[in-house]
């Protein structure tokens, strides 16, 4: 792959990928304000990252399937249609109730650019070049939540909160018209099966009972946890308890993700020379 159509796919997948910090990020300076406009706690407004989180889980489970059933490219471009849609709507959104079915549902609208993402960097690559091409995307996907809560905050201070749900609608557009146009099917064979019940089923059986991803799944879930704690109260914590303005929030915040930054880059570099478990033992 010649290096500017390396970079390119890097940045496609990268921003598909990056749905999530898009959703999760830009939503952060703004949570005060809609805790304030539908009259809760800001904790309460916390749940709905909790909610969308869930949702994302969800399409997960679904959207694999799905795309080896049908390819990566349709799935990719139907979650984020689902995901522009239900951005759109979050404004009229009357109560947390309603945010957070609407929250959920763009859950798993953005759950395909993440599950998604993966699969095809599997169909090109194996093991450890694929390891250095996702730690390379993820490298990328990093800097939306070093630059999104910024953009939020922003937002936040020249237009009432509606204005980071309409954001996350024009990054998704965007990124559908790139890989409408210009990405190409990576999943050659499509497999007609993979939607049996039964095929799924012991898929499933499979997969949760193989040891190695049991430990991979818990080593990724425990080191990911605590960066969603620190998502679910930080803006209620700098912003409406320390008094800190969305601004000086989203550099307080950007320090935290730099360190994730940082790591992507280092760990891009390590894999190919010390292997995916050695570099994991070193994090």
């Amino acid at each position: 792959m010649k290096k500017i159509r390396y970079a390119y796919f890097v940045v496609l997948i990268a921003g598909i990928s990056s749905l999530n910090p898009v959703a999760i990020d830009i939503f952060l300076p703004a949570m005060p304000a809609i805790a304030l406009s539908m009259a809760v706690d800001p904790g309460t407004v916390g749940i709905t990252l909790g909610i969308f989180t869930v949702g994302t889980a969800i399409g997960q489970i679904l959207f694999g399937p799905i795309s080896d059933r049908f390819g990566r490219k349709p799935v990719v471009i139907f979650g984020l249609f689902l995901y522009i849609v239900t951005a759109l709507l979050a404004p009229y959104s009357s109560s947390i109730e309603a945010l957070s079915v609407v929250r959920f549902i763009q859950g798993m609208g953005a759950a395909s650019g993440r599950i998604i993402g993966v699969a095809i960097v599997r169909d090109i690559h194996a093991r450890e070049k694929a390891a250095k091409l996702l730690s390379n995307i993820w490298m990328v996907s990093t800097l939306m939540p070093i630059i999104n809560p910024l953009i939020g905050s922003i937002l936040i201070r020249y237009f009432e909160w509606h204005s980071v749900f309409i954001y996350m609608a024009c990054f998704a557009g965007i990124m559908t018209l790139l890989f409408l146009f210009y990405f190409k099917e990576t999943l050659i064979e499509k497999d007609l099966e993979a939607l049996n019940l039964n095929n799924v089923l012991n898929n499933f059986k499979q997969t949760l009972t193989n040891r190695t991803f049991v430990i991979y799944t818990l080593i990724g879930s425990l080191s990911v946890s605590s960066l969603y704690g620190f998502l679910a109260i930080s803006s209620d914590l700098l912003i409406s308890q320390l008094n800190q303005s969305p601004i000086t929030f989203a550099w307080q915040f950007a320090i935290v993700m730099i360190g994730s930054l940082s790591g992507s880059f280092i760990s891009a570099r390590l894999s190919l020379k010390l292997g995916i478990n050695r570099v994991i033992k070193i994090g």
